[in-house]
């Protein structure tokens, strides 16, 4: 599968991990093709998030992956279900789909990253669970708590080389993005021990996982 068609113009990688919310801590990272940590930083706005990529200048020689953020307003805590009716939402006209509470992911930024694409950007779509198992990263912890992200860390500096990454934790978002960088550097240089494909489409952006 060639999803790029010139990897030799590729020298940087950029991976963001997009919340559902601004509210929500994002983040953006940049890698090379040595996996070199290049930068790291926090975004919260999608108006963060169109200023770095407007404003990055190797954006035509950079492999862009976006993680697809779930949706935070979904029915998925027991005190979202007993605040709602339990109406039938498919079946009950009164019953109005409202900030598409019913959906698990959410659409935030599919717009502006479709006029990228349709520009010429090579970006695309990555689940973080996916990127998790490609990593090997331990699945015994619950998601997002300290021991998590501890492992994903070790995994990431001791597993992949990346020693630029500090003892001390990153926050959560920033290893996420950081999984996403990742994805497009094994992508253009073809890692014998990784095969890739396209495992679905979110958004009119391919979604790239194993």
């Amino acid at each position: 599968m060639d999803i790029i068609k010139d990897k030799d113009s590729k020298v940087s990688f950029v991976g963001i991990s997009l919340s559902g919310l601004s509210t929500i801590e994002s983040a953006v990272a940049v890698i090379d093709k040595y996996k070199h940590v290049v930068m790291l930083d926090k975004l919260f706005s999608m108006n963060d998030v169109k200023y770095f990529l407007d404003n990055w200048a190797g954006k035509q020689n950079s492999v862009v992956m976006v993680s697809i953020p779930e949706n935070e307003v979904m029915l998925s805590h027991k005190w979202k279900y007993n605040s709602r009716t339990y109406d039938l939402v498919n079946f009950d006209k009164q019953m109005i789909n409202k900030d598409d509470w019913t959906n698990r992911f959410s659409s935030r930024g599919s717009e502006y990253f479709k006029e990228l694409k349709e520009n010429g950007c090579d970006i695309f779509r990555f689940d973080v669970d996916n990127m998790k198992k490609i990593v090997g990263n331990c699945f015994a912890y619950k998601e997002r708590t300290p021991i998590d992200c501890k492992s994903l860390q070790d995994t990431l500096r001791m597993k992949y080389d990346m020693r630029e990454l500090p003892v001390n934790m990153l926050p959560v978002a920033q290893l996420e993005a950081i999984l996403g960088a990742l994805l497009g550097q094994m992508i253009v240089t073809e890692n014998k021990n990784f095969e890739y494909k396209q495992i679905g489409t979110y958004e009119n952006l391919p979604i790239i996982g194993v």
